[in-house]
């Protein structure tokens, strides 16, 4: 079986699905994890939880420092030297990862916050340092074309934190125990993804560190890192300004909307993560064929993020009131906002893989680092006029100019038919702005939970009637999906 695993791959619509699938059942149980969170510690706990999670993974990006990506890419158009490149980049992870801790123990300290959110930090921490190592593993999985164990991984180790984190809750543990649910699974989750990688692909592990390839690969790494150093400023760095000028039960309230409108995340980041690689590929082989692609990639977004922000948007007040009680009414309208944005950040994460792929990782970063520098700048006008309201507002504009900058940079890499595209919007907007219509209405006169599938009913027959999908779009994601593609052997 083994055998046969290692000698295949799969489509991108494959790929997708299995990490689709994956990551809904994750952000399924994480949604209902934090749900609990929220509804029984109280919102000053869930801010400062919030935000000792939020703080470490700033530092994720100092512990890959870009190799992650660069491991992906090379290693799918080089398959023949996983070997060398997987052990060199795990050792260069494990250094850059104890620098990474050593930086959060060093910044939590100087910035004078209390005992206890330092404690939380502390093993956030580990959590940042274990999740960093298993990432290199999945890394080579992503490169073969196949995201089955990573799917695997992503749920088992959400099933680990909700049964940690809900033990510690109704127990009424330390707080502690809120990080430490997900510090277990990072641990457990390296021992899998390392042993997986070595049978399915039969790798050999040793300390072989390649100066040759970690100087290649640091090359070619530093705009990454730069990129993600910048990306995660630019995703957390509200957090970390609320911190300092607002309340725990300020950072509370943020944190519902933000959690809610992350959870919806893995859209993009999986039909990224299954592109990427494709395009990388694409890139050496034949560039034409990446038009195609992206394309295609916009168009099943529309079909997705249309209809999703627009119901979210007209539901968040009874799903605000319902879920996490009446505590988190302040979070309503910074959940409306934040789920506009969601619309513009979707399509962003495309265009950021399309130029890494093509090798235009300079672009991406200084185009991630003006969206950060108008982010702050935005973040430190409103937030103390406007509290989380001005964040959200900052977000949404800065979201706004990453989507324009991306899409500008990457037509110049590749042919775009700008027709082609306002048509697919299109065909899902209106048939979008019609369920919201549709479900604001019902949700006046039933509990809105029962408004979701009448909505996505509404919607898939509008769909249908623009054109935006037919039953030979079906049936071609369908073959895709169920369809085992043979690939070449793979050097042992």
């Amino acid at each position: 079986m083994l055998r046969y695993i290692r000698n295949m791959s799969y489509s991108v619509a494959k790929n997708t699905s299995f990490l689709t699938a994956a990551s809904i059942l994750q952000k399924v149980i994480s949604f209902g994890y934090f749900t609990l969170v929220a509804r029984f510690i109280g919102v000053e706990n869930t801010g400062q939880y919030f935000f000792a999670i939020t703080f470490t993974t700033i530092f994720t990006v100092v512990a890959d420092f870009g190799l992650g990506p660069v491991l992906t890419r090379e290693a799918s158009r080089y398959p023949e030297n996983s070997d060398k490149y997987i052990n060199t980049v795990f050792w260069s992870k494990v250094l850059f990862g104890l620098a990474a801790y050593l930086l959060v123990l060093f910044f939590i300290n100087i910035m004078g916050y209390p005992d206890s959110t330092r404690h939380l930090v502390y093993l956030s921490g580990v959590t940042m340092f274990f999740d960093n190592l298993h990432s290199s593993f999945y890394s080579i999985f992503r490169a073969r074309k196949n995201l089955v164990y990573e799917s695997i991984g992503v749920v088992g180790s959400q099933f680990i934190t909700l049964f940690v984190g809900s033990l510690a809750i109704f127990l009424r543990w330390p707080l502690i125990w809120l990080i430490a649910a997900y510090t277990i699974p990072a641990v457990l989750n390296f021992v899998y993804s390392a042993y997986f990688a070595r049978k399915v692909f039969n790798l050999h592990y040793g300390f072989l560190w390649d100066v040759k390839v970690f100087k290649l690969f640091i090359a070619f790494a530093l705009p990454f890192a730069i990129a993600g150093i910048v990306g995660r400023l630019y995703s957390y760095s509200d957090s970390l300004i609320m911190s300092k000028l607002l309340s725990n039960q300020e950072l509370g309230w943020w944190s519902v909307p933000y959690k809610i409108t992350f959870a919806f995340q893995f859209i993009p980041v999986a039909l990224s993560a299954s592109i990427f690689p494709v395009m990388s590929s694409l890139y050496i082989e034949d560039k034409t064929k990446i038009s195609a692609l992206f394309e295609k990639s916009w168009r099943y977004l529309f079909m997705i993020v249309f209809p999703l922000s627009f119901g979210l948007f007209v539901l968040a007040e009874p799903a605000i009131i319902k879920l996490y009680r009446a505590d988190y009414f302040a979070s309503i309208p910074v959940l409306q906002i934040l789920v506009i944005s969601l619309i513009f950040g979707f399509l962003s994460l495309i265009t950021g893989a399309l130029l890494n792929a093509t090798n235009k990782q300079r672009t991406q970063t200084t185009l991630l680092a003006v969206c950060l520098a108008v982010n702050i700048i935005i973040n430190l006008i409103l937030i103390p006029r406007w509290g989380i309201m001005g964040a959200a507002t900052a977000a949404l504009t800065s979201n706004i100019l990453l989507w324009i900058g991306g899409f500008y940079f990457a037509s110049r890499e590749i042919p775009m038919r700008y027709g082609a595209l306002f048509k697919f919007a299109n065909q899902s907007f209106w048939p979008a702005l019609i369920m919201a219509f549709v479900v604001n209405f019902l949700a006046q006169k039933m509990h809105f939970i029962i408004t979701v599938p009448i909505g996505a009913m509404v919607y898939a027959m509008l769909l249908f009637v623009t054109g935006g999908i037919n039953y030979k779009m079906i049936k071609q994601v369908v073959d895709k999906v169920y369809k085992v593609q043979p690939e070449e052997p793979m050097a042992s």
